[in-house]
């Protein structure tokens, strides 16, 4: 029973990946859940991705106005700036 809570690494950041696209099963919610509980590496993993995802998500719409170009690079910025202060 344990074994099928526990995940690696690697099937967990998967998981992650799946999460932005689609629902993920109630099971497989909860996989993911202990697991980033309990590894600080895949938690941040987590909260990068997420991030990422969402400044993606606002480039794709400032494209398209006249601005798009400057948006798109204070973006760009934006990104890079948030990514190095989680690291920290």
């Amino acid at each position: 029973m344990m074994n099928k809570l526990m995940l690696s690494c690697q099937t967990a950041t998967e998981l992650t990946e799946k999460n932005l696209r689609e629902e993920l099963s109630f099971v497989k919610k909860m996989q993911l859940f202990f697991h980033t509980s309990m590894c600080n590496a895949c938690r941040q993993y987590t909260k990068q991705s997420h991030l990422i995802e969402r400044l993606f998500k606002a480039k794709e719409k400032t494209i398209n106005t006249p601005n798009g170009k400057k948006s798109s690079k204070e973006l760009e910025e934006k990104i890079l700036l948030q990514l190095n202060g989680q690291q920290k």
